[in-house]
């Protein structure tokens, strides 16, 4: 699964095609402040997970959105969620920053 920009095609996850017509695509995007666009996304995770598509998943599309992905440095919850998804450990900002975590987890993993 990938996050794409305006008019780069579909999203596809086990086989299935998955295009909605929020985002970037949405004809409010461009009025909404980033909060609400993050909040968006945030709500299309959810979306996303109940439809059966991997969190782990759509949480790695959507982290490559910076927005997005300053929820790990933002919220203790969307560190551990976004620690979970990108190193594969569920980890907390104690000794160091959200992309300190992930720059130093990453080389363990790889």
């Amino acid at each position: 699964m990938r996050v794409q920009e305006l008019g780069h095609g579909r999203l596809k996850a086990d086989g299935l095609h998955w295009c909605d017509p929020i985002g970037a695509a949405y004809s409010q995007w461009r009025e909404m402040t980033n909060d609400q666009r993050v909040l968006l996304m945030l709500e299309t995770a959810i979306d996303l997970a109940m439809q059966g598509f991997d969190l782990g998943d759509v949480l790695r599309a959507f982290a490559e959105v910076s927005e997005f992905r300053a929820l790990g440095t933002a919220s203790l919850p969307m560190c551990r969620a976004l620690t979970s998804a990108l190193v594969g450990q569920c980890l907390e900002p104690n000794t160091m920053s959200f992309e300190e975590l992930l720059g130093a987890n990453r080389r363990k993993i790889e």
